[in-house]
C-alpha cells in the first residue's frame, strides 16, 4: 500500500483548495438564514485517511457531559486506544500564545490540559501530529498491517444492497466500471455527516415522499439527512495589534524553518494554525455545571496574512467583501480570536439533487435560523472584548477592528444590532457537521 504523501501540517490549508485531494469540488452550502443566502465551503479529503488529511488538526476531546448519556465510559476508551493515535503539544508557537493565555490568567478562568480533565477552561492546542508532521488515520493501517483487509482506492460507493433489511453488500463504480461487494457478516457505512446519508438514501433508506419524488424505491422510511448541525464560529481578523505578536511569512519562507522541520520536526512548518483554544460558559448560561456553550479559538493571524492568495478561498469569502473589509489591513498585524458555538439549537438538511449518485447533495445547515444561536455568539464576542481589555493585551496595543462590515453600514459600531448583522455576514464553518444519521433517529445505540 502507497503512503500518501502530504504529512505537512500546512498553516495556510492549500490543500483544501487542491482538486485531487478533495472531491470533485468543494461542497457548497447555502443557508437562507444568513446574509445574502451565504455560501460556506465543506471540504471532503479524497485521499486515503479522509478529510484527517486536510484539517487543522486540532485534537479536542469535549466535555465529559457531552458524553454522559450516550458513551458514559469514553474517557476510559480514550486512555485504553491512546496507543493507536499520535497527539502531540505544539512543537513551535508565536508569542501570541503566551500573550493570550496570561490574558485569560487575567480574567481568572482555568488554564490546564483540558483534553485530561475533561472540563471547562484554555489550553495551547494539542495536535494529531507525529515527530512535528500530520497523523492521520490511515497511519493505523501501516501501524498494525491487516494482510486480510483489501482497500480499494478509486472506488465510489453508488449503492447498498438491502434484501429484507438486511444490507447484504456494496454496489460500487471504479474506473468507469461497476462492481458488486458481497458480504459475509455485514455491512459497515462509515463515509460521514454527508456521504452516509446521501447513500442510504439512494440505496432507498431516507424520507419516503424524498425519495418518491426521484422514483427511489422506499426500504425504509427513516429522517436520514435531517438534524444536521455543525460547528460554527465567526470573528475572522477581529483583532488588530500594534505589536508584532502573530505569525509572519518571513517565519514560514525562511530557509532555517524548512531545515528545522525536515531534520529536527520543529519550528513554523509543524504549526495548523491554532495556538490556543478553550472552552467556557456565556452570561446566557445560569448553570455552570452543564456543558459549556462557547469555544474560542486563537490563531495568531488572519485571512490577509497572505494577501488574499490561499486563505481567502480557503474560507469562502469572495472577492468583494475581502477587498471592502479585509484588504485594508493587509499590511496591519491582525490576529482571530473566533467564538465558536458548541450546541447549535438550528438544525438544517440534506436531501438528494437527483437519484444520480455522482450528483452532489443539496445541503442547507440553516445556520442562526433559531436566534439563541446569534444570542450565544454575540457574547462571545463580548468575551474578546474583555479579553482585549485585560493589562497585557492593552500592553501591546490590541483593539478591535472597527471597519464596518460590507452589509452592516447602516448600524453603529459595537452595538448589538451591529454585532447581529455582523455575524449574519461573517459566520463560517469550523467543518464539524453532525446528525444526519442520529442514534435514536436513524441507528440504534448500537449504530444498526
Amino acid at each position: 500500500m502507497r503512503k500518501p504523501r502530504c504529512g505537512l501540517p500546512d498553516i495556510l490549508h492549500h490543500k483544501q483548495n487542491t482538486g485531487r485531494r478533495k472531491w470533485a469540488k468543494t461542497h457548497l452550502t447555502r443557508t437562507f438564514h444568513l446574509a445574502d443566502a451565504h455560501q460556506s465551503r465543506w471540504p471532503r479529503g479524497k485521499i486515503l485517511g479522509g478529510t484527517s488529511r486536510l484539517n487543522f488538526m486540532a485534537y479536542v476531546l469535549g466535555h465529559r457531559l457531552d458524553y454522559e448519556k450516550w458513551f458514559p465510559d469514553f474517557a476510559e476508551s480514550v486512555a485504553k486506544n491512546d496507543e493507536s493515535i499520535s497527539i502531540s503539544d505544539l512543537r513551535w508557537t508565536t508569542d501570541f500564545a503566551d500573550v493570550i493565555l496570561n490574558a485569560i490568567k487575567e480574567l481568572n478562568h482555568n488554564i490546564s490540559n483540558i483534553n485530561l480533565q475533561l472540563d471547562i477552561g484554555f489550553t495551547k492546542a494539542q495536535l494529531t501530529m507525529e515527530n512535528g508532521k500530520r497523523w492521520s488515520t490511515d497511519k493505523i493501517l501501516y501501524q498494525k498491517p491487516n494482510h486480510v483487509l483489501t482497500i480499494l482506492t478509486h472506488a465510489h460507493a453508488t449503492k447498498i444492497l438491502v434484501n429484507f433489511d438486511k444490507a447484504e453488500g456494496v454496489e460500487f463504480v471504479r474506473f468507469g466500471n461497476k462492481y458488486i461487494a458481497v458480504a459475509k457478516k455485514g455491512v459497515i457505512l462509515s463515509a460521514g455527516a454527508i456521504e452516509s446519508p446521501k447513500l442510504l438514501m439512494l440505496s432507498g433508506i431516507g424520507p419516503k415522499k424524498h425519495l418518491e419524488k426521484f422514483g427511489i424505491n422506499v426500504i425504509n422510511d427513516l429522517p436520514v439527512g435531517q438534524t444536521l448541525m455543525d460547528h460554527i464560529l465567526t470573528g475572522l481578523d477581529l483583532i488588530v495589534l500594534n505589536a508584532s505578536l502573530g505569525l509572519n511569512l518571513s517565519d514560514i519562507f525562511n530557509p532555517m524553518s524548512a531545515l528545522n522541520y525536515f531534520f529536527f520536526g520543529k519550528g513554523p512548518w509543524t504549526l495548523s494554525g491554532i495556538e490556543v483554544l478553550g472552552t467556557f460558559h456565556s452570561s446566557l448560561h445560569a448553570n455552570k455545571s452543564t456543558v459549556p456553550d462557547l469555544q474560542l479559538m486563537m490563531l495568531p493571524l488572519g485571512v490577509t496574512k497572505d494577501n488574499g492568495f490561499i486563505l481567502k478561498k480557503t474560507m469562502g469569502i469572495s472577492d468583494e467583501v475581502y477587498n471592502k473589509y479585509f484588504a485594508p489591513f493587509s499590511h496591519q498585524n491582525t490576529i482571530t480570536i473566533a467564538p465558536v458555538l458548541l450546541h447549535p439549537k438550528s438544525s438544517g438538511e440534506l436531501r438528494l439533487q437527483s437519484s444520480n449518485y455522482f450528483d452532489k447533495p443539496l445541503i442547507d445547515p440553516k445556520y442562526l435560523s433559531n436566534e439563541d444561536d446569534i444570542d450565544t455568539l454575540i457574547e462571545g464576542l463580548h468575551f474578546v472584548k474583555k479579553l482585549l481589555n485585560t493589562t497585557i493585551m492593552r500592553v501591546h496595543g490590541a483593539s478591535l477592528n472597527r471597519r464596518l462590515f460590507p452589509g452592516c453600514e447602516n448600524h453603529v459600531f459595537d452595538t448589538r444590532k451591529y454585532w447581529k448583522c455582523y455575524i449574519k455576514h461573517l459566520t463560517l464553518t469550523s467543518y464539524h457537521p453532525v446528525g444526519t444519521c442520529r442514534i435514536g433517529d436513524v441507528v440504534d445505540a448500537a449504530f444498526k
